[in-house]
């Protein structure tokens, strides 16, 4: 099975202006653990995350609600599988790395979903 089967699609984006309380208002609402944060001129173009751990960094550090995602999220080492590699490969990554999402990319760059944890163990259990 390929990534493309598997992912959750369309990925929640946010661009990297908004807030903390915008984008975790996102994360509850939608029930995940990960936006895109993606350009506001092109929202194919993955150039970060916010996690729920990003948040959580975010508040330990006593950052007001008002700091924007540019300030919060992760914006180096996005980790992403293609939508036409195996689910195996996106399981390998998170495991390597120690997160719980991966982009999914078209292979030219345009983002495409997220597969996550939650994810995968649908797919397993499918493939029971």
């Amino acid at each position: 099975m390929k990534c493309r089967d598997v992912m959750s699609h369309p990925p929640i984006t946010v661009t990297p202006d908004k807030t903390l309380e915008e984008a975790t208002e996102l994360l509850a609402k939608h029930d995940i653990g990960l936006l895109v944060v993606v350009e506001r001129d092109n929202p194919r173009r993955p150039i970060g995350v916010l996690s729920e751990r990003d948040v959580v960094r975010a508040i330990a550090w006593k950052a007001p609600l008002t700091v924007t995602v540019r300030e919060a999220g992760t914006f180096s080492g996005l980790l992403y599988v293609y939508a036409d590699d195996p689910v195996e490969k996106a399981l390998e990554t998170m495991l390597k790395y120690g997160v719980r999402h991966v982009l999914v990319l078209e292979q030219n760059g345009d983002l495409l979903g997220v597969i996550s944890m939650r994810d995968l163990v649908k797919y397993c259990k499918l493939s029971i």
